[in-house]
């Protein structure tokens, strides 16, 4: 195995903990959602827990794909990554047909950014931004499985 295929095994293996985390919080989150401002107002200790792991396996995930999985399999690929933008990567394996809707992506990017910096300031937003969110996170593992299962069908190859 070379360097870049060692790199992308770490990457499969660290999303793969990400989303086992971010099912197990949703799963907790079920009762709670959607979530209304009153909701939101009135959520239990246990409750905030949940989401803000969710929140967090979220980033964390969205990260691990973007900065690890993405760029790992750009240089499996034979390709440079070290040298191009976020986008270029992300267009280059849209073309080969690996991934797809670079927006899509920058939306989730951008929804999850917003709550981070703004979580607890306007409470039917951030409601409003969660329940977004919590239905989103399939949207963020289908990158990840489109990713994965590219890879398992090339790597020998």
């Amino acid at each position: 195995m070379n360097k870049a295929e060692t790199k992308i095994e770490l990457a499969i293996s660290e999303c793969k903990k990400h989303i086992e985390r971010l099912e197990y919080a949703k799963k907790n989150m079920k009762g709670l959602m959607p979530l209304t401002g009153k909701k939101y107002e009135n959520l239990e200790n246990e409750e905030v827990i949940y989401i803000d792991q969710f929140l967090y396996r979220f980033a964390k995930l969205q990260d691990a794909i973007g900065q690890k999985l993405i760029k790992s399999l750009y240089e499996v690929l034979g390709e440079g990554a070290e040298n191009n933008s976020f986008r270029d990567v992300f267009d280059k394996l849209e073309q080969i047909g690996i991934i797809e809707n670079y927006e899509e992506w920058n939306s989730l990017r951008e929804i999850r950014n917003e709550l981070s910096h703004e979580y607890g300031d306007d409470i039917k937003e951030n409601a409003k931004k969660l329940n977004m969110i919590y239905k989103m996170d399939k949207t963020l593992i289908k990158y990840f499985n489109d990713i994965e299962n590219y890879y398992e069908k090339h790597k020998n190859k």
